[in-house]
């Protein structure tokens, strides 16, 4: 079984739309996303296996998947883009990362570690990343 690992990556400038759609499309980056990403303050949210992973939006059984998905929903639902931390998306990524009674085990960051996080990067842009971006 495969794990995926979600980092955040908040960069402080919006990517210009058509290097946020090679993001989401999964293609070669762009230099400007190899740029954007190598500055990009970077936090470790957890882990998910496959069994972790549901066909309903946001029912992941894992904080980590469930973060991951509505970030992916966020960044291509208006075209495609880096979805701005704002209060309300901070809410959102904090009530999705809370346990709910039918999570799998799997590695999760504390709570009060990712608001922290959120916090501290409001007005930033979010991109989730499956390894470590090469942050400063």
């Amino acid at each position: 079984m495969s794990d995926y690992r979600l980092w955040l990556a908040a960069i402080p400038e919006p990517l210009p739309e058509a290097d946020a759609r090679v993001y989401w499309n999964l293609k070669d980056p762009t230099s400007a996303l190899v740029e954007a990403l190598a500055g990009a303050a970077c936090f470790y949210v957890g882990s998910w296996q496959e069994a972790h992973v549901s066909e309903r939006p946001q029912s992941g059984r894992s904080p980590a998947v469930r973060l991951f998905d509505w970030l992916f929903l966020r960044g291509t639902i208006d075209g495609c883009q880096a979805p701005v931390l704002d209060p309300q998306l901070r809410d959102e990524l904090n009530a999705l990362h809370r346990p709910r009674p039918d999570d799998l085990p799997s590695e999760s960051a504390a709570a009060q570690e990712l608001d922290g996080f959120l916090v501290g990067h409001t007005s930033w842009y979010l991109l989730p990343e499956e390894k470590a971006p090469a942050g400063p």
